[in-house]
């Protein structure tokens, strides 16, 4: 039996309404998130004076079918995050258009290059002498992680730290929180269905687990700083 041909990468796979996927080259960015797809995209742009210039983005495709009111939630949720963390979020436009055969969301982002992943304790002896040579960085994780705090303790939102790679440090050695969809976990909901979520009460401990280890490293690479 011959094998399966693999799929081709350089392509979108799905339409999507407000772009032109057909002639767009693009790379799937393997991910082992739950709610969406995300594309890599590179333009070159040839300027009048001869100049080109090459502008770095993302697609991201929500996986399941959506409605408007869920666009609105997750742009919430987004402008929440802006706010609180300013340039740690990736600038980022919310649409609503057709992917594939039915209406959808998408959001087309600016692309982060990661460099290392702070969250995972598995580098948490390469991240501390890291952090403490990274007075910015530093500045930015204590600021996202007062930020997450909070969102749990007064709102009862635990900030998404499940998802692989959702908070980096990128090419800059600068913080930055790159996930789009379903940014929260809700504790309320866990009291609220009749029946238990293991899920669900999985991604909160996570989440919960690696706030409180990277609080710890803070305090490690102050202590060295």
């Amino acid at each position: 039996m011959s094998a399966a041909p693999e799929p081709d990468l350089l392509h979108i796979a799905m339409p999507i309404g407000c772009l032109d996927t057909e002639h767009m080259n693009a790379t799937l960015v393997p991910s082992t998130g739950f709610h969406c797809d995300v594309w890599r995209v590179s333009r070159v742009s040839l300027h009048d004076d001869g100049r080109r210039s090459t502008i770095d983005y993302v697609i991201k495709g929500h996986r399941e079918p959506a409605r408007m009111e869920d666009l609105r939630v997750l742009y919430k949720d987004y402008l929440r995050l802006k706010s609180a963390l300013e340039d740690m979020v990736p600038n980022a436009a919310f649409i609503w258009t057709r992917v594939g055969d039915a209406a959808n969301c998408v959001v087309i982002a600016e692309a982060i290059r990661p460099w290392f992943n702070i969250a995972n304790p598995t580098n948490e002896e390469e991240v501390v002498p890291l952090l403490a040579r990274l007075p910015k960085a530093k500045l930015q994780l204590a600021r996202f992680l007062e930020a997450a705090r909070s969102w749990d303790e007064d709102e009862g939102r635990v900030i998404d730290l499940w998802g692989l790679d959702n908070l980096v440090l990128d090419v800059d050695h600068e913080v930055r929180y790159i996930d789009s969809f379903r940014v929260f976990f809700f504790e309320d909901l866990l009291h609220a269905l009749d029946e238990s979520d293991p899920e669900l009460e999985e991604k909160i401990r996570v989440s919960r687990r690696r706030r409180e280890y990277m609080e710890s490293l803070l305090r490690l690479a102050n202590a060295r700083s």
